[in-house]
């Protein structure tokens, strides 16, 4: 986030100036409190989400491996192989963007919590944040986003092989028709 984004939430967040009665600043903590927590009930969803997509792929790959168990032997089984392959890419990309759309809201709350810290006595997601090197250096914070982004990449690949696979072998059983 630039120095002018970090001023321009600064006046989003505090209209009338920094909170100086202990009312406000009371206030304040509730608030932070309260955002904290919307930010590990994204983790959560995350969580879900990921486990979601792992076990719809596992039921999409047990189908593709059924239908290659029983052969391709008909142009129905290439096809159905084929549609699954595509539904499953399909998938593999949606999950994607989802973990990178929970990715920038996170990331996006940790800038707001890191602003509503230095209206508190400390700033301890902010000193975390410092610890870890800023994410700049991988021997001290490796972003789980990455493994994540991985994974359907993987999945996505595994479903194009396949339907480029059955595509010719359906293709093959057509030719032999003739």
């Amino acid at each position: 986030m630039t120095g002018s984004e970090k001023s321009t939430l600064q006046q989003i967040l505090f209209p009338s100036g920094s909170p100086t009665e202990d009312i406000s600043r009371s206030q304040l903590l509730e608030q932070y409190k309260i955002f904290v927590q919307t930010s590990e009930a994204l983790v959560s969803r995350r969580q879900t989400v990921n486990a979601f997509f792992l076990s719809l792929n596992t039921l999409l790959l047990g189908v593709i491996g059924f239908l290659l168990k029983e052969g391709v032997s008909n142009i129905y089984g290439g096809l159905g192989v084929i549609v699954m392959g595509v539904t499953g890419i399909s998938m593999a990309i949606l999950w994607r963007r989802l973990i990178r759309s929970y990715n920038q809201l996170n990331r996006g709350k940790f800038d707001v919590i890191h602003i509503l810290e230095q209206h508190l006595p400390a700033m301890m997601f902010k000193a975390e944040w410092i610890v870890l090197g800023e994410g700049a250096d991988k021997t001290r914070y490796l972003p789980s986003t990455r493994t994540e982004m991985t994974i359907p990449w993987v999945f996505g690949s595994l479903y194009f092989a396949g339907s480029v696979g059955a595509f010719a072998a359906t293709l093959e059983v057509y030719i032999s028709s003739f």
